[in-house]
């Protein structure tokens, strides 16, 4: 698991969901399509010399902010944004989610990317 529920908690400030490991989970999933391999294989995750806490810490931020993303849209929230203005009436904005923004941190750990950290 990229992160832990606890890391997640602190990251969100939500302690009461019971569904965190799947926020967490569905997470890495969208993490390890954008990278195109599963991070927590790559050598730089191992626990030995080759460690790379820069590759980790990124993967692991990205992973909290899209958990906490995924985690905000809890109780039928999902894409519903409302604005209500007063006696002239409310209205209501499908929000979609778009992940794209946060997973660009990771660009130059892509499969196949140029980019060099």
């Amino acid at each position: 698991m990229l992160i832990t529920t606890t890391q997640l908690s602190q990251f969100s400030g939500n302690y009461d969901s019971e569904l965190q490991t799947i926020y967490i989970n569905a997470s890495a999933g969208v993490i390890q399509a954008y990278l195109g391999f599963n991070p927590e294989e790559d050598s730089r995750w191992t626990d030995g010399e080759d460690e790379d806490e820069v590759f980790i810490g990124s993967i692991q931020f990205v992973c909290m902010e899209i958990a906490t993303l995924m985690q905000q849209e809890e109780g039928q929230n999902i894409g519903i944004n409302s604005k209500s203005f007063g006696e002239s009436g409310s209205r209501t904005f499908l929000n979609v989610v778009d992940y794209t923004k946060y997973l660009h941190r990771l660009d130059a750990y892509r499969s196949g990317s140029s980019l060099t950290l």
